[in-house]
């Protein structure tokens, strides 16, 4: 239980992230099922990197965790730019509140992950600030 004593917000980031897409996944998938899966997928990640978070290979879920999020606001600009195929209803909707939230989440993990990334192993696990 130590790991979740130091990657707790990690944690919780994660399951922010994976909640605000799961709400979406059946619009999604009635609409453009490919972003529907890509969704799951989404989920998918967030769980495995939560998982790596909650053990001694905690760097390979900041990691993922990174990837995952990163792609995610790269798929969001898109979508809100120049559309992806056949997913063109949300361009220019940049004020949609669950995104915003969406973007929040995955902006702070990439920010969170970079910090921890950057420490080194010792000071992670002495540190009272985790």
């Amino acid at each position: 239980m130590k790991h979740v004593q130091n990657h707790w917000f990690g944690l919780l980031l994660l399951i922010g992230i994976g909640w605000m897409h799961f709400r979406d996944i059946p619009d999604k998938l009635g609409e453009t099922a490919y972003l529907g899966w890509l969704y799951i997928l989404l989920m998918a990640g967030c769980a495995a990197a939560g998982a790596w978070l909650l053990s001694s290979h905690w760097k390979n879920g900041y990691g993922l965790g990174m990837l995952i999020s990163g792609g995610a606001i790269i798929a969001y600009t898109l979508t809100r730019t120049v559309g992806l195929p056949n997913a063109r209803g949300d361009i220019g909707n940049w004020a949609e509140p669950a995104g915003i939230i969406s973007l929040i989440l995955e902006a702070a993990f990439v920010a969170l992950s970079v910090v921890q990334l950057r420490r080194p192993v010792r000071a992670v696990q002495s540190s009272g600030i985790r």
